[in-house]
């Protein structure tokens, strides 16, 4: 099938996260074709959403090698403001506009059309993980998914992401591996009282200010050449106080920090906690480590698929934000490789066709170079 026609017809399934079943169905009836041994598998979270997920696989027995491919079908809300419908594919000035185009159904479609056009060549294994909930946390997604697979699934060797990676052109850079990420959700008690009157209040917004004042300060070591330096950021402020005169006795915030590998989650949370000397109740929320793909047969093989497709030199990196990656790699190595990201959540989301083509393209190199 022809790469824009099949991410066009993923774009027009609304599967605002988490995606339902009837996209898994399009993919599934794609991959029987191509003798995939196809399975759909809800897992249900405890609030009772049912999310639906693909694991498929071909030719695993006695496979000399295999390659996995982890990608979602889910998409954030598409928000206002479109000039055209986001869930009908359209193209202008040689753009495929539509929620979902660069994350990350371009590089589903991407990889399938690759895989139909040359998997009479692949002499391996080959297993896809697509899921439906990345955009809101992968609980019931890739990290269930997972945990099947560990039950009923040998895990490949290696493992492709098609997430958006690039830059300005497909083949610009490459991800392998992402900066850690925890949230933390900060709590201040204190007295309501009159503004006029200091003694008679103890103020919580005040308390709070301080310590995020201090905690953007800090001074994150930086020895890793891996990614970019350790960041702190607060993400919400907030307070029921409305009233100008009044001191409020409960306020919160939100911080999100981006940690290299100088760091792991638990020093993070020590930190924290010894600069915390208002006693204010800090809630910790892990979404992952700091990860880096160590392997370079596999960097290098997929450089030079990019090479001679593109005639790029790709940047190694470890940017970006957080991928399903974080819980593959516990399993196998991966590298996180798409068209480029800038219009990822946006309204009147595209990607350039030429950038959709590219990708396929370097994925039928790779995918020759990795079996041969």
């Amino acid at each position: 099938m022809d790469v824009v026609d099949f991410c066009s017809k993923l774009i027009e399934f609304n599967s605002v996260t988490p995606a339902q079943k009837d996209i898994f169905e399009f993919i599934e009836n794609f991959l029987v074709k191509l003798n995939f041994d196809v399975k759909i598998l809800p897992f249900t979270s405890p609030q009772g959403v049912v999310v639906y997920n693909l694991f498929a696989k071909r030719h695993m027995e006695n496979a000399r090698k295999t390659l996995g491919f982890l990608g979602h079908v889910d998409v954030v809300p598409a928000g206002e403001g479109w000039q055209s419908d986001p869930f009908v594919a359209t193209i202008k000035d040689n753009k495929l506009v539509g929620r979902g185009v660069c994350d990350m159904k371009s590089g589903v479609a991407a990889f399938c059309c690759a895989l139909e056009k040359c998997i009479d060549e692949i002499d391996g294994g080959i297993e896809f993980f697509i899921t439906g909930d990345e955009e809101i946390g992968s609980y019931e997604g890739i990290q269930a998914l997972l945990e099947w697979t560990k039950l009923n699934e040998q895990f490949p060797e290696n493992c492709l992401i098609g997430e958006p990676s690039s830059i300005n052109k497909t083949g610009d850079r490459i991800f392998l591996g992402h900066r850690g990420s925890i949230n933390i959700e900060v709590i201040s008690q204190g007295k309501q009282g009159h503004v006029a009157f200091p003694a008679g209040f103890d103020n919580s917004l005040s308390k709070l200010c301080k310590y995020i004042t201090k905690m953007k300060e800090y001074q994150w070591k930086q020895n890793s050449s891996k990614f970019p330096t350790t960041n702190l950021e607060p993400t919400l402020l907030y307070t029921k106080n409305y009233a100008v005169n009044v001191v409020p006795d409960v306020s919160s915030a939100n911080i999100n920090i981006r940690f290299s590998d100088d760091y792991t989650s638990s020093e993070l949370e020590q930190i924290l906690q010894q600069q915390n000397e208002d006693n204010l109740d800090l809630k910790f929320n892990r979404s992952g480590e700091a990860y880096y793909c160590e392997n370079e047969n596999l960097k290098n093989t997929l450089a030079q698929a990019i090479f001679e497709t593109t005639g790029l030199h790709p940047e190694f990196s470890g940017a970006g934000g957080t991928s399903d990656g974080r819980f593959m790699k516990n399993y196998c190595n991966v590298i996180e490789f798409g068209v480029p990201d800038a219009t990822m959540h946006q309204k009147d989301e595209y990607t350039n066709i030429d950038d959709l083509v590219n990708l396929e393209k370097t994925y039928i190199a790779f995918l020759k170079k990795y079996f041969a």
